[in-house]
C-alpha cells in the first residue's frame, strides 16, 4: 500500500465518483478501480457502496478514509516542515553567552540571522563561562559564546576572536597621559578589580604579580560595565576588556594598553553529540563570519 492509494481513498469519498476521482489522482478510471479493489483485499472488508449513483463509505470505510486523511495531511505537513527546514524558514535556537559578550556581539549576530531568515527564533541565556560549557555539555544550549573552552570531548570549542584588557582611568588621573601602563603603574593605586568567577581575574593577579605590583583593593564587580561606573565615581581605577572599552569610547574616561598585554580568546562552543539541523549549520556560519569583522573593531 502507498500514499497516493490512500489519496485516492480520500479522494473518492470526497467526490462520491470513481471518474472524478480517477481525473483528480490523474489516472484512469481502470487504474482506480484497481486500487480500490487492492484496498479492499489488504483491509478485508468493502470500502465503499454505490447508492443512489453516487459512492458512499461503508461504516468500516469511513473509519479507515479518516484515519487514511489523517496520514496524508500528516504527511503533508511533515514534507512541508522539511521544506522549511531546508530553506532555513522556520526553527529555533538557544545561544548562550557571557555578560560582555550578551551586551553586543551576541545580539548583533542574532539579529542579522533572524532578519535574513524572518521565521527563525533566538533566544539568548547570559551565564559565565564554566556554566555556558555545562548547559553545552546537557545540550540545554545549541551554541555559547565564551571565554573558556573545554577539554570535555563532547564539546567543541572554535575561536573566535582575541580581546585584550585595558587600564581605564579618569582623563584628569595621573596616569591618564602615558602611553601605556605597566604593572608598576598600579602599585598602590586604588584599584577596582573583577570577580573571583571572571576568567580576567586571574590574569590580572599574574600581570599585578609579574610586575611586583601591589594595588590597594578598593572593591570588585564582576561586570565591567559595574566597574566602570565604579571609576567614574572617584573610587579608583580598573581594568575592562576591548569589548566594554568601545562601548565607552566617548566618555570621560581614558583606556589604556598594558605591558604585557593581557588577552582572552573568545569562544565557539558546542556539543558533538547534538544533531546539527541545517539552521544549526547557518547560524554558525554567520558567527564565523561576524566575528571576523568584530574582532578588527575591538582591537
Amino acid at each position: 500500500m502507498q500514499l497516493r492509494d490512500l489519496e485516492f481513498l480520500t479522494t473518492l469519498i470526497r467526490v462520491g465518483s470513481v471518474t472524478k476521482a480517477a481525473e483528480l489522482m490523474n489516472t484512469t478510471q481502470s487504474n482506480a478501480s484497481k486500487i480500490l479493489k487492492k484496498l479492499e483485499e489488504r483491509f478485508g472488508f468493502e470500502l465503499v457502496v454505490r447508492t443512489n449513483g453516487r459512492i458512499v463509505p461503508t461504516a468500516e470505510g469511513q473509519v479507515i478514509a479518516e484515519r487514511a486523511q489523517a496520514i496524508v495531511m500528516g504527511l503533508r505537513q511533515l514534507d512541508l516542515q522539511a521544506r522549511n527546514l531546508r530553506e532555513l524558514r522556520h526553527g529555533s535556537l538557544i545561544v548562550g553567552s557571557t555578560p560582555q559578550l550578551s551586551r553586543a556581539f551576541v545580539p548583533n549576530v542574532a539579529s542579522q540571522f533572524m532578519r535574513v531568515n524572518p521565521e527563525v527564533s533566538i533566544s539568548i541565556e547570559t551565564r559565565n563561562s564554566q556554566v555556558l560549557i555545562d548547559l553545552v555539555a546537557n545540550r540545554q544550549l545549541d551554541f555559547a559564546v565564551g571565554l573558556l573552552s573545554s577539554e570535555d570531548t563532547t564539546i567543541e570549542c572554535v575561536p573566535l576572536f582575541d580581546v585584550h584588557m585595558l587600564g581605564a582611568l579618569p582623563k584628569q588621573h595621573s596616569l591618564a597621559g602615558k602611553s601605556y601602563l605597566t604593572a608598576a603603574d598600579f602599585h598602590q593605586q586604588d584599584f577596582i578589580t573583577s570577580s573571583m568567577l571572571d576568567r580576567s581575574r586571574e590574569q590580572i593577579e599574574s600581570f599585578f604579580s609579574a610586575g611586583n605590583a601591589k594595588p590597594f583593593d578598593r572593591g570588585e564587580a564582576s561586570l565591567s560595565y559595574a566597574r566602570i561606573h565604579m571609576v567614574k565615581s572617584g573610587l579608583g581605577i580598573t581594568m575592562i576588556d576591548s569589548l566594554a572599552a568601545k562601548e565607552y569610547s566617548d566618555s570621560d574616561l581614558v583606556f589604556l594598553p598594558l605591558l604585557p598585554s593581557i588577552e582572552m580568546k573568545v569562544w565557539l562552543i558546542k556539543s558533538r553529540l547534538s544533531l546539527k539541523s541545517m539552521i544549526h549549520e547557518a547560524f554558525e556560519q554567520n558567527i564565523l563570519e561576524h566575528a571576523k569583522n568584530f574582532a578588527m573593531e575591538v582591537n
